[in-house]
């Protein structure tokens, strides 16, 4: 596997192993809870590597989803590196804003993600997953650096989501790059084993049912059978002889009942009868020869659509919400909470499980595991 290196690197590769525990104390006055407990939803106010290793002890290997949105290090996000290293180099760099000038910009960053993400590992669950916010800035060293520290084999997906930007090419005759229209979340998981649940995507409106092919690539030869007087000589149909031999009965059921011809019949129409039946408790299959003489099967109407790694229906971001709470922009680039809470469904969060996020903010993930 090709390997990341950067300045400090050798320094910083165990510093999160020297990092000392720090005790968590809570305070009262902070708490919305008459009764103060450390075994109760959190708020950590403190520096964030210093937090992680203070929850090792009671919460190693229990975390079933993180999601963290650290700096993405445009050089405009006047962060600085605190970690107090025991290096010439990076006590040079303590107390220093990491701007779009500075030349070792990028290995800060790693130097302060790398013992970051070393610790959110050991947090995780053999079951867990993680996911991490970025953008073009940083995503191609973040992926190295994941792969090093969570293997490569975890990876699971690049995940795209929409960003708000503003159309102010139309504006220049040249324009340096084009504007950022997306960021992206990596998707880890800490066992190779682990396998998600389908994922689907709710609809703003319901799709009208559709036909799909019915014969397909795989090949099983014990679902080749002859349907329509069709016997594929490789491949397979989607279905068992018997479902579809009853799948075609129904479809001449419905052009009986509707007083319809399959030439005059609307998709409408077919629709409509369908979900008749299903108000009634009938779930039934259909299958129909097409104009093009291939058998295809019914999809129904849904609200629904199998997710892919493309959500372009969401914005990464939710600025007007923090105005319409505050009166005014109180925080930089927040999180949509419709987006944490889809991370949160994907990842298959329980009621009793625990959701950590070490870079929080606006408190987004807070809110969406709430809602």
């Amino acid at each position: 596997m090709p390997t990341l290196n950067f300045k400090g690197k050798t320094i910083i590769q165990n510093y999160h192993l020297t990092v000392k525990y720090h005790q968590l104390v809570p305070k009262k006055r902070k708490s919305l809870t008459d009764k103060v407990s450390l075994n109760d939803n959190l708020i950590i106010h403190g520096d964030n590597l210093k937090a992680l290793k203070a929850l090792l002890p009671n919460y190693a290997g229990r975390i079933k989803c993180i999601y963290i949105d650290p700096p993405y290090n445009t050089g405009n996000e006047k962060w600085v590196y605190n970690d107090n290293v025991n290096s010439p180099m990076m006590q040079e760099w303590l107390g220093k804003v990491v701007d779009r000038d500075d030349l070792t910009r990028h290995d800060k960053w790693l130097c302060m993600m790398m013992p970051r993400l070393k610790l959110l590992r050991e947090l995780l669950r053999d079951d867990g997953v993680i996911f991490v916010s970025i953008d073009d800035n940083e995503v191609h060293h973040l992926k190295m650096l994941m792969d090093e520290v969570f293997q490569e084999d975890n990876f699971r997906n690049v995940i795209i989501v929409r960003r708000g930007v503003k159309n102010v090419q139309v504006q220049f005759e040249t324009i340096d790059k084009l504007a950022q229209g997306a960021e992206y979340i990596l998707l880890y998981t800490k066992n190779t084993n682990y396998r998600f649940k389908q994922f689907f995507i709710r609809l703003s409106e319901v799709r009208g049912g559709t036909w799909n092919n019915h014969w397909r690539g795989t090949n099983r030869p014990s679902m080749r059978y002859e349907l329509f007087g069709i016997i594929p000589s490789h491949g397979q149909w989607r279905w068992s002889k018997e479902r579809s031999f009853k799948a075609v009965e129904n479809y001449k059921m419905l052009l009986k009942e509707i007083g319809k011809d399959e030439s005059s019949i609307t998709q409408q129409e077919i629709d409509a009868w369908y979900l008749e039946k299903l108000a009634k408790g009938e779930d039934i299959d259909l299958l129909r020869l097409s104009t093009s003489g291939n058998p295809e099967h019914y999809v129904p109407p849904a609200d629904y659509k199998l997710g892919s790694s493309l959500w372009i229906d969401l914005l990464a971001n939710r600025a007007k919400e923090i105005v319409n709470i505050f009166g005014k922009s109180v925080f930089e680039n927040p999180k949509s909470v419709e987006l944490v809470k889809r991370l949160i469904l994907l990842a298959d969060v329980r009621k009793d499980d625990i959701v950590l996020d070490s870079f929080a903010g606006s408190g987004t993930t807070a809110q969406a595991v709430l809602e």
